[in-house]
């Protein structure tokens, strides 16, 4: 082989052979390539909602801190971490995920979590768990707020009222008159039960001189077995193009 050749041969060879180390040596990116696939597949049992086996993995220091049987990891030693002994186990009773809860890791996803552990599983600063579900605002105690004081005597007919004025002093706005009695009606029958009223109904709110036919209406409406069908099909509606497993075969 000529001399020049030879070279070149030589120079690629070492080429390969260097970005092949350098593809060894690349760092596994916790948070692009760890943190996305153990959440698909791990949290559900080992997350904020459940905990099987006293586990959770929604966070690097959770992970060392480990299972009633200890540290789920080792850093810098995939061969003594259990998280990566059952991802990989032969056994299906051992295997996780679960065969009936999802596919098993991939080897590319199994390559990478070892890459990560062997070096030294490093964690973000500062890495916080999932959030505890009960904490979330629609499962906390619903708590009556204390009323703002009255500022503007005859505005406030009930407490909402009291923290709109509370947003319009604030942001320097001035509320718009009170609408009249057939507006207000017509808000009501269309927003409760979908129709407007009748000749008739207008008549008679607009001569009813009690300071509560407001209220009285709106309870009369929400009696009303219109205001059910209302919204009984709104909500159906919503939920038809939603129900697409439904509850058997």
């Amino acid at each position: 082989m000529p001399f020049r050749s030879l070279l070149i041969v030589t120079a690629c060879v070492a080429g390969a052979a260097g970005h092949a180390m350098l593809l060894a040596d690349e760092r596994v990116d916790y948070l692009q390539h760890i943190k996305p696939v153990l959440s698909e597949r791990c949290y559900v049992c080992h997350g904020a909602l459940k905990q099987q086996a006293g586990l959770r993995l929604d966070t690097v220091d959770l992970m060392l801190r480990g299972s009633r049987s200890g540290p789920v990891i080792t850093p810098g030693d995939p061969s003594n971490s259990v998280l990566l002994e059952r991802i990989t186990a032969a056994d299906l009773a051992e295997r996780m995920p679960p065969e009936h809860e999802g596919q098993p890791f991939s080897p590319g996803q199994v390559k990478r979590i070892r890459d990560w552990i062997e070096q030294g599983a490093p964690a973000p600063d500062g890495e916080q768990p999932e959030a505890d579900p009960d904490e979330h605002w629609a499962f906390r105690p619903v708590i009556r707020p204390p009323l703002p004081p009255v500022t503007s005597a005859g505005r406030a007919r009930n407490p909402i009222d009291l923290f709109l004025a509370r947003q319009h002093r604030r942001l320097g706005l001035t509320p718009q008159s009170q609408a009249p009695r057939i507006v207000l009606l017509r808000r009501l029958y269309l927003d409760l039960i979908g129709i407007p009223p009748s000749a008739d109904q207008i008549a008679a709110a607009e001569q009813n001189p009690s300071p509560d036919w407001y209220e009285r209406r709106v309870a009369h409406l929400l009696d009303d077995p219109r205001h059910g069908q209302r919204w009984a099909r709104h909500w159906m509606d919503i939920w038809r193009y939603s129900d697409w497993w439904g509850l058997g075969d």
